[in-house]
């Protein structure tokens, strides 16, 4: 009988222990985060600062307006125009970093992953009719990574933005013209983020239909990888089923889990807009938690009505009526949670409010101008809206009461706010007029210039230093000679065991403190330690779970401990605190007899195990 130990150990890495994909200090997202909370927790200016906020810089561009929410991440401010350029400046300064004319309108926001393969990455959506795209650009100097058309339906289009997780970003479709007039199915489409190619694309309503437009930016929950988007009305008849609808999806593989349709057979056509009632959920969902602990998924439709269902079931745990609907773009726009409040506006009669995350109704207010469909944004106890009229208006966010309101530099401001450090960072425009009717005068190229100011201190806005590891890595190769020991002694009858594994060796390669400090090593000595509890093991099988480290003269790499063995070869994992890899192949020691091993599992037990262990460590990047 031969023994042979094959290991595969996991252990935390150093990309692999490095901080979020965002830092908390930014924006990096429409939604700030991947629950869409637009809420920047503690940054931002203070209740006391904000009285005195004054404008720091301000930007202008010279090729079109803006009215997505300006991104911020690594110090560098993302933002499109409805012309067609993609502007990078300076976080703290204004400064212009580099710009790009993709040719097509912009007419949302962009998402940056300072952890993006190959490097810190910007996505932006393209919102070309009949092949909208999304590009993947170079954060540092605009070089295009991708550039993949998301959807080749005629009349298609996009207006929200994209979202990223485990390597994948995800960006949903719509219908390309603003009076609605639209042959195509809304959908989502999750694309890798390496390569931009097509992981899956699902679309919202059966073959036969039309409409199901996915406006806004999807929320993902991280613990179950649920997707969540809204739907819109459908264009012609027969509607689907899943038209105005809040939907769930699986973020791997696409698949609609559940959906829930406030509005059924809502259809709306140019030819009779008096149908409709054209109650779209435009705006992007929230990922909160209710009375109770239940976790719920909410989203303001254009009814008037935010509706919170269950994330699980979709169904309704409460809805209530935030403010007028309208068929004109009206209703509730995107929101926003901070942990106690959920904060809205709606565009008809600019009502700002807040509501409890049992649905009640905590108060209201009211910004100037009409058409007020800028995104809230809240941060260090400040909720900030944006006037139709030009104005940026900060409240209190427990009662609502105005502690200020600054003007901007346009009488039109449509785009939203984003809140890093302790600025605030806000757009204007209104973008072109939609044609009235689709075979009418191209409007796309009616914009005006759009400008990108920043209130407060900026200073902390500027690229973050590598946040220290708390765990030791290593990347190379190891060589180890020891002992497996069984106590009690490994028989042929099963029973419970409990392995250790001591063997000392010499490893090679690069070794990173947790604070940080690197070391390149050659032949230095390193102990590989394991303790398990084999539940039924025997010398012909058993499975085992438990606790290793390699020992550095640095420091320690823990890891968890898992084996399952089937006759007398054993496959075992290890896995650090993130990820990472370190594959390994034992044999048998010269010194050891597999004969007498053998022999003594048949008699009084087998206890002591000479092994030899070669290593490979490797990195990986975070999952």
């Amino acid at each position: 009988m031969r023994f042979r130990r094959r290991t595969v150990v996991g252990v935390g890495l150093a990309i692999a222990l490095a901080a979020p994909p965002a830092a908390s200090a930014d924006w990096p997202l429409y939604g700030h985060d991947r629950a869409n909370s637009r809420s920047a927790g503690r940054d931002g200016p203070s209740l006391g600062q904000v009285k005195s906020l004054q404008k720091t810089w301000t930007f202008n561009s010279s090729n079109g307006d803006f009215t997505g929410t300006p991104v911020v991440a690594d110090g560098t401010l993302v933002a499109g125009t409805n012309l067609g350029t993609i502007y990078a400046l300076d976080a703290v300064t204004g400064k212009l970093r580099w710009s790009r004319d993709v040719g097509h309108q912009i007419n949302a926001s962009a998402a940056i992953d300072p952890s993006a393969p190959g490097g810190p990455t910007v996505f932006v959506p393209v919102a070309r009719i009949g092949s909208p795209h999304l590009i993947a650009l170079s954060l540092r100097n605009g070089a295009i990574r991708w550039d993949r058309v998301l959807t080749r339906q005629p009349t298609s289009g996009v207006f929200g933005s994209p979202v990223y997780w485990h390597r994948t970003v995800y960006m949903g479709t719509s219908g390309g013209l603003g009076n609605d007039e639209s042959t195509a199915r809304g959908s989502v489409v999750a694309l890798d983020e390496a390569s931009g190619h097509v992981r899956w694309r699902t679309f919202t309503v059966p073959r036969g239909h039309d409409g199901g437009a996915v406006w806004s930016t999807p929320a993902i929950d991280t613990a179950t990888a649920r997707l969540y988007v809204g739907t819109g009305n459908a264009y012609h008849d027969p509607p689907a089923g899943t038209t105005d609808s809040m939907m769930a999806m699986s973020a791997g593989s696409g698949r609609i889990l559940g959906h829930f349709q406030a509005t059924p057979g809502d259809t709306w056509e140019l030819s009779n807009p008096a149908a409709g009632p054209d109650y779209d959920f435009g705006a992007s969902p929230n990922l909160f938690v209710g009375p109770g602990g239940r976790r719920l998924v909410g989203e303001g439709q254009k009814s008037g009505i935010y509706w919170a269902l269950d994330r699980s079931k979709m169904r309704p745990a409460w809805h209530t009526m935030a403010g007028p609907g309208s068929p004109a773009d009206g209703g509730i726009n995107s929101s926003a949670y901070d942990g106690t409040r959920i904060y809205g506006s709606d565009a008809i009669n600019s009502e700002i409010f807040a509501l409890g995350a049992g649905g009640k109704m905590r108060w209201s207010s009211y910004d100037t101008g009409t058409l007020h469909f800028s995104p809230v944004a809240v941060g260090h106890g400040v909720l900030y809206s944006v006037a139709s009229d030009g104005f940026l208006t900060a409240r209190k966010a427990a009662g609502g009461a105005i502690l200020t309101r600054l003007p901007l530099d346009t009488p039109l401001t449509f785009g939203g706010v984003s809140i890093v450090g302790r600025a605030v960072y806000v757009v204007t425009g209104g973008g072109p007029p939609s044609p009235l009717i689709p075979a009418g005068p191209d409007t796309s190229r009616m914009d005006g210039p759009g400008t990108i100011m920043a209130f407060g201190d900026t200073s902390n806005s500027g690229a973050h230093p590598p946040a220290p590891s708390r765990f030791s890595t290593f990347s190379g190769r190891c060589e180890f000679a020891g002992a497996v020991q069984f106590q009690p002694a490994l028989t042929n009858s099963p029973h419970t065991v409990t392995q250790h594994v001591r063997a000392p060796g010499r490893c090679s390669g690069s070794f990173v403190g947790a604070g940080g400090r690197k070391r390149d090593l050659a032949n230095v000595p390193v102990t590989f330690l394991e303790t398990s509890r084999v539940a039924d093991d025997s010398c012909t099988g058993g499975t085992a779970t438990g606790a290793g480290a390699l020992v550095f003269p640095y420091g320690k790499i823990r890891f968890a401990f898992s084996e399952v063995r089937a006759a007398a070869f054993p496959v075992a994992t290890a896995t650090g605190a993130r990820s990472g890899s370190v594959r390994g192949v034992a044999t048998p020691a010269p010194s050891q007899d597999p004969a007498a091993a053998v022999q003594q599992c048949a008699g009084a037990g087998h206890k002591r195990f000479q092994t030899d262990i070669h290593a490979v460590a490797a990195p990986s990047n975070p999952v």
